[in-house]
This record gives C-alpha cells, sequence and structure tokens, in this order.
C-alpha cells in the first residue's frame, strides 16, 4: 500500500476577518529568509507543509520559480512577513499527458488519467472535478478534460468533471485531471492545475505572471487538465502583472481569489475572469481547519494526516471491502464521496454523511464499497 496526496475538506465554515485587518500578519515566522530569484531561474522542493516562510519575496523580471511536489502533494503557501516583489514568474501548471502516463498536477492539483494500450482500457483522471476516459477524437466520444471553477467545454457529457471549491479559495485546492485515451497506445490526460497561495504582511506588487494553468490534452483530443487555484493576501496589493488560472482546449478553468484592504493601485489581468474574485478576507488559514482523513482502507489502519492512498488487492482477494473516514472541526453534518480510480477503467463513487456536531469530534464513519482485483487503485474522500 502507497500513501500519496492530500484529503480535501472542500466545504467549510470560515472564521469572521478581524475587526482590524490593518493588523494583518500573513503568519511567516521568517525562518527561510529572504527569496531572491535575482541570477537564475528556480525550482524549490515543497516542505512537507508546504509552507515556506519568508522575509522578503523578489521574483525579477526573466526569471522564472517553480516547484517540486511534496508527498503529500500539498499546495503551496509562500508567506513572506514583508514586501512581495514579482516582475518574473511564479508557474505552478500541470503537465501534459503523454503516451506512457498521465501528466503530473502541479502542487496541490491532480494527475490526468492514464493512456490506454492494447487490451487495456484508459484511466480517468484524479481530482474532485475529473475528466472521464474515451476515445481520442475530438467529438462527442472523446475522453473529458478536467473541471474546477467551470466544466469544461468538450468531451463526453457523461465523462465531464463537476464544479468545486468555493469562490474564496479556502481551504486552498488545485484543478483536476482529464480522462486518458484509447489508442496502441492512447494519451494520458493533462495535469490540474496546481495551488498556491501568496500571503504579505505588507504588500504585494505584482507586475509579471503568476501561472496555475492546466497541462495540456493529447494533441487529438479534449483531455485536458483544469486550470489551478490562485490567491493572493496582502493589506496593500498593487501593479499590472498577470494572473492565469487557464486551460487548454475546451478544459475547465481554476479559480482566482485577490484579498487586500488598498487596491487603489491595483491593475491585475485575469485571464480567467469568470471564476476571479475580490475582496477583503484578511485570514490565510480557518481555525481550526476542517478536515477529512482516510483512517482504515481494506483492513489496514492508516495514520491520520497521510491522505488518500493507493491500493492493490492481490488475485483471488474479495472485492468487498470497508473504507473508514472521519472528519475533524467541520461542526456540522459532512456530506461526503469516497471516489475509488483504478489506473485503468472507469472509476467508482459512494456518497454517505458523518455528523460531526457537538461532542463527535471527531467523527468516523464505514463506507462499503466494491474494488477491483489486481488493479492499482487511488481512493480519495471530498466534500463538496
Amino acid at each position: 500500500m502507497k500513501l500519496n496526496l492530500p484529503m480535501l475538506a472542500l466545504g467549510v465554515a470560515l472564521v469572521a476577518m478581524p475587526a482590524d485587518a490593518q493588523n494583518f500578519s500573513s503568519g511567516s515566522t521568517g525562518a527561510d529568509g529572504p527569496l531572491n530569484v535575482a541570477t537564475a531561474d528556480l525550482t524549490l522542493d515543497v516542505p512537507a507543509s508546504g509552507i515556506f516562510n519568508y522575509t522578503t519575496i523578489n521574483i525579477a523580471a526573466n526569471r522564472t520559480l517553480k516547484f517540486r511536489r511534496n508527498a503529500a502533494n500539498t499546495p503551496v503557501y509562500l508567506l513572506a512577513s514583508g514586501d512581495v516583489t514579482i516582475t518574473g514568474t511564479i508557474d505552478v501548471s500541470g503537465g501534459a499527458g503523454n503516451n506512457v502516463v498521465g501528466g503530473l498536477g502541479g502542487p496541490g492539483g491532480f494527475d490526468g488519467g492514464s493512456p490506454g494500450s492494447a487490451g487495456v482500457p484508459p484511466g480517468s483522471g484524479y481530482g474532485p472535478g475529473a475528466g472521464g476516459s474515451g476515445n481520442g477524437n475530438i467529438n462527442a466520444d472523446g475522453a473529458a478534460s478536467g473541471a474546477f471553477g467551470t466544466v469544461g467545454a468538450n468531451g463526453l457529457s457523461t465523462a465531464k468533471g463537476s464544479v468545486y471549491g468555493n469562490a474564496l479559495l479556502v481551504p486552498m485546492v488545485g484543478g483536476s485531471g482529464g480522462g486518458g485515451t484509447v489508442g496502441l497506445p492512447g494519451v494520458g490526460g493533462g495535469g490540474g492545475g496546481g495551488a498556491i497561495l501568496i500571503a504579505s504582511t505588507t504588500r504585494i506588487s505584482h507586475t509579471g505572471r503568476i501561472a496555475a494553468g492546466g497541462g495540456a490534452n493529447g494533441g487529438s483530443a479534449w483531455n485536458a487538465g483544469s486550470g489551478g487555484g490562485i490567491r493572493l493576501v496582502a493589506p496593500i496589493m498593487t501593479g499590472n502583472g498577470s494572473i492565469e488560472a487557464n486551460s487548454f482546449s475546451g478544459a475547465g478553468y481554476g479559480r482566482i481569489r485577490i484579498d487586500a484592504i488598498d487596491r487603489t493601485q491595483m491593475n491585475f489581468s485575469f485571464n480567467s475572469p469568470s471564476v476571479t474574485s475580490v475582496g477583503s478576507l484578511m485570514l490565510v488559514f480557518p481555525n481550526p481547519l476542517p478536515k477529512l482523513d482516510i483512517i482504515e482502507a481494506a483492513g489496514t489502519t492508516i495514520p491520520e494526516g497521510s491522505g488518500p492512498v493507493q491500493i492493490q488487492l492481490p488475485f483471488g482477494s474479495s472485492p468487498n471491502r470497508v473504507i473508514k473516514v472521519q472528519a475533524r472541526d467541520f461542526n456540522a453534518q459532512v456530506p461526503i464521496t469516497v471516489v475509488l480510480t483504478p489506473d485503468h477503467g472507469a472509476p467508482s463513487s459512494y456518497t454517505a454523511k458523518i455528523d460531526n456536531t457537538g461532542a463527535n469530534n471527531p467523527a468516523v464513519v464505514s463506507v462499503n464499497v466494491t474494488m477491483p482485483v489486481n488493479e492499482q487503485t487511488t481512493v480519495n474522500v471530498y466534500s463538496k
């Protein structure tokens, strides 16, 4: 059994904004010192928490900052106690699929589905808005693209993913992957755009480019990944930079959120305006942050916080299994969907509800599922 990727609690109760937002703090400890991307492009390893604690951040013109995903594939949180200046590019976009594998999601985003091959069906994409698999033609039977803030325009209608998340991008989440196509071999789906939050205690000056695009399609299909999530938070926001949570070939757009008190000098360009919102929610992390965890799968206990699991049942195993899901700090009746996504073939979904009210914190529910045998299967749980 392999553990990977994060749980998603997509529907949360937000805490109130502080009465005096001018006292806003990004939460950065400054432990990572200044980040200055000035002489060469830079790719950073995302820490286990996903959180970078800088004093100041400077991305110079003609320079690009990218990231390598951590084991849990968390979003990226760039926190600064001082100014953030972006003249160059910050990129958390998803990757394109190919004839061997689906495209990788950007950090915090979800992978594309596997390509089909001789006698092996393609796989659907991953994520709460995953696109279903299909043929490699650009028509109604084609593999579908990923969804996030919007649903993709093309592909088989029954295979299209659903809209998820919320306009505030609290909690942060990335885009979903497109489905793989049939072929000898077919083409893997594009990965979903990643998720990045940039917060400054003082100001963000952005005249460059921030990108969380979905991974490209396979050239003859509609199976691109959806755009990802981008959120900026600072008391003062200035500049005319671009912010992109776009997609390829009709895939779903991601989500963009800007929170600031003083926006008088802000003139950003958004290539996905329909899923962009601007406000003054001066909050980086809800406290407490509601969480969903798979704590047992097919008889194996899983530590809280491990994320979804990958399971491959051996030949001769019973496909009838139990998935135990825990909800913490929702203070509500939590509707959940457990999704089993095999590397090849169609996914299956199971719904349930967890009573996480009052003293029932944390609360657990057991979900009976039917798992594929001899096929690596990823188990996720979502609350929309």
